[in-house]
């Protein structure tokens, strides 16, 4: 049986910034919340509107968030005001979603929060043995990686990695996805995120053409 509770725990302690989480059913049922966050009020018209794949914003808690992007798989949104941000993954091979609320004043919170939650979903599914940390690895395992490598042995993608960066692609082509991040960035004139994404820019215009 999946301890939803262990796996918000943990996400909390691996991503500080999920200050709220809650784990529910396609139709709004409440499978697991921090004690903190009280959802059912709006929960439902939150997943209809993800799953309409169109909404412009949703309500939460009497706060509304722009959404930024919208997939089956992914929600993300915030709040204009800066009363902080709505992250949100489908857990894969069920009909659960987990939704976190990220704080008003994470930093980077939009490059971070979605592969915390991400993982967390993956962790959530039955039998999974995903986890935040990766453990020590053992030297035989390590020796049998390098023997494979020099035989030319294609290595094993973890899937949810993999669903990461297409999904971070996905977020790229999508005119809501990063054009709006940016407009927004430029709009609101936060010197802190306009030069951080000067930065990022740089490092990315190295590494393709450096």
């Amino acid at each position: 049986m999946v301890n939803y509770k262990s796996i918000v725990k943990n996400l909390q302690k691996h991503y500080s910034d999920a200050n709220e989480v809650v784990v529910v059913g396609n139709k709004g049922k409440v499978i697991y919340s921090t004690s903190n966050w009280s959802v059912s009020k709006d929960i439902k018209t939150v997943l209809a509107s993800w799953g309409s794949g169109s909404a412009q914003f949703v309500n939460m808690n009497g706060i509304r968030y722009s959404v930024l992007q919208m997939s089956p798989e992914r929600f993300i949104a915030t709040n204009r005001k800066k009363k902080g941000h709505l992250v949100g993954s489908s857990i894969f091979g069920s009909d659960l979603y987990i939704i976190a609320h990220i704080k008003p004043k994470a930093k980077g919170w939009i490059h971070m929060a979605y592969p915390a939650v991400t993982r967390a979903a993956a962790m959530m599914k039955k039998g999974s043995k995903s986890q935040f940390v990766e453990t020590e690895v053992d030297v035989s395992v390590e020796n049998e990686i390098i023997a494979k490598s020099s035989s030319m042995v294609q290595p094993t993608i973890d899937p949810y990695l993999k669903a990461e960066v297409e999904g971070f692609v996905d977020w790229i082509n999508n005119p809501q996805g990063l054009t709006s991040y940016l407009l927004h960035s430029l709009q609101e004139n936060d010197p802190y995120r306009i030069s951080k994404l000067a930065e990022l820019y740089n490092e990315l215009y190295i590494l393709f053409y450096g």
